[in-house]
């Protein structure tokens, strides 16, 4: 029975993470190659262009990864 419990909150810890950083912030400057679960990231904040909220999937086929303020 612990198992079954221990397994369950795992599942539901991790389908809730997944949905929480399906979308992601990310600076749109040719030099920008972060993106940011967070828009007040410090990371984020010294961007000087647009800011736009994307799919993380998108963010990371424009070659993006995660922020290590973040991480």
């Amino acid at each position: 029975m612990k198992k079954l419990i221990l397994f369950f909150l795992i599942l539901f810890l991790s389908v809730g993470a997944n949905l929480q950083s399906s979308s992601v912030y990310i600076c749109v400057s040719p030099s920008a190659k972060k993106y940011h679960f967070s828009k007040s990231c410090s990371g984020l904040q010294r961007c000087t262009h647009e800011i736009s909220y994307v799919s993380k999937t998108a963010a990371q086929n424009k070659g993006y990864t995660i922020c290590l303020l973040e991480d």
